[in-house]
């Protein structure tokens, strides 16, 4: 369950490692000094008030009697800065507390005054900027010292926290800059092999950053090449056979038609415009595939398209909003022309909905026909492959249309699945695209 509480990216998580050490340290060292040096010097202060406030209860009689008060008045305020007067309007002492909860100051003086003080006290620590109010009642009269705050609150505490906490944020201010430039490499990275996963081969990407991100970087380019040449290899191998195939294929047509003067050869002849049909079908697969580059387009845009060109009218499409998309457009038409018409050629009523769900662009296509069976779900995608092998090239296509569609959606870094259409008898075929 921790799992959830932390963040997902490096930057954060790296961020949290240079964090917590500074954090829990400062925790220490603050405890520390406050327990051991500003919490004791602030008790000492306040214990040498609550003398000097007794030694002036205890001589304020003797003085009085003699008739000195105001010589022992003037020694505490020139020499102690301490300001005595007495509250004659003043019968007892206020009743409301000015204590707060969250005032480490307040607390140490409550707690030295009510503890050495035997008369009943009250104290004011925010009556004025220079000066903290104590009332003592005593001998039925309240009396008031004004006590200079310096001489009750250690200062080093503030100046303390001051640098204690600035410099750390300087310090990591600086850390997070750093860190940045640091992690700015790898996120080039993940972009980079994002965008070859989507088809995007001329993507540029400059290597650099710590000689591990630069080696990872390096392979990747590496990688990248080899594959690029496999695939440019292997797609020209491919073409070039297939359209080599076409000159003794047209050759066998024209045989056969000389020959075919009883209608003997109809069979050989079908089987062959089904050879040709699917090396055109190829051919023209791989020209787009090799000619286009991405561009930005509406998905919304390309099966209204294809919607209109469609002789059914039994086609409902609902989206949600405008769904644009970076790829290859003909390629991302091709393979949903395909879909669909394979959606119309066994179903009555079709159905296709788009969503963007976060990052990713989500395509339904419903139909109420026959189905796959679970056990021909995942063979459908290989090439040439037929559910019934029994039909003829004018019931069935010639087993490429799945394998191409799967094709280009996995050049796309997208998904493609079928299921079984939720609302009834049918098929859905379910795509989602990376935004």
């Amino acid at each position: 369950m921790y799992k959830n509480f932390f963040p997902k990216s490096l930057f954060a998580r790296s961020l949290l490692i240079i964090i917590i050490p500074v954090f829990l340290t400062q925790i220490i060292i603050t405890t520390v000094f406050f327990n051991s040096i500003w919490y004791k010097s602030n008790r000492g202060l306040a214990r040498a008030i609550t003398s000097e406030i007794n030694t002036f209860l205890s001589l304020y009689p003797q003085y009085k009697k003699d008739q000195k008060l105001n010589q022992l008045l003037e020694i505490y305020s020139e020499k102690n800065k301490i300001f005595i007067s007495f509250k004659i309007d003043e019968k007892t002492l206020p009743e409301n507390e000015v204590i707060k909860w969250y005032s480490l100051y307040d607390k140490i003086t409550d707690d030295e005054l009510k503890k050495k003080i035997k008369s009943p006290v009250w104290f004011n620590t925010r009556a004025s900027s220079e000066y903290i109010q104590i009332k003592v009642f005593d001998n039925n009269q309240v009396i008031q010292f004004l006590i200079p705050k310096n001489r009750v609150r250690n200062s080093s505490g503030r100046i303390f926290i001051y640098w204690l906490v600035l410099p750390s944020l300087i310090f990591l201010f600086i850390s997070i800059i750093f860190l940045r430039n640091q992690i700015r490499p790898i996120l080039q990275l993940a972009k980079a092999a994002e965008a070859f996963g989507k088809g995007d081969f001329n993507e540029e990407f400059r290597v650099s950053g710590a000689s591990e991100i630069r080696k990872a970087a390096i392979e990747f380019e590496r990688m990248k090449r080899r594959i690029l040449k496999h695939i440019s290899q292997r797609t020209a191998m491919l073409s070039g056979i297939s359209h080599d195939l076409k000159t003794p294929l047209t050759r066998l047509k024209l045989q056969i038609a000389l020959l075919n003067k009883n209608k003997n050869l109809n069979k050989l002849n079908e089987e062959i415009d089904e050879m040709e049909k699917m090396i055109t079908e190829y051919l023209e697969f791989a020209s787009n595939q090799n000619s286009q580059g991405n561009e930005k387009f509406n998905i919304n845009e390309i099966i209204n398209n294809l919607i209109n060109k469609s002789f059914k009218k039994n086609i409902k499409f609902k989206s949600s909003k405008s769904l644009t998309f970076i790829g290859r457009k003909n390629l991302i038409k091709r393979c949903l022309s395909n879909l669909i018409n394979n959606a119309e050629k066994y179903g009555k009523n079709i159905e296709i909905n788009c969503s963007k769900i976060k990052n990713n662009i989500q395509i339904t296509i419903d139909d109420d026909g026959p189905g796959i069976e679970e056990k021909h779900k995942e063979k459908v995608f290989r090439p040439f492959y037929r559910i019934d092998k029994s039909r003829k090239l004018d019931q069935a296509n010639v087993g490429l249309g799945l394998s191409i569609a799967e094709d280009i959606v996995n050049a796309h870094g997208g998904i493609i699945k079928l299921l079984d259409n939720p609302k009834g008898k049918g098929l859905r075929v379910y795509l989602s695209f990376p935004s």
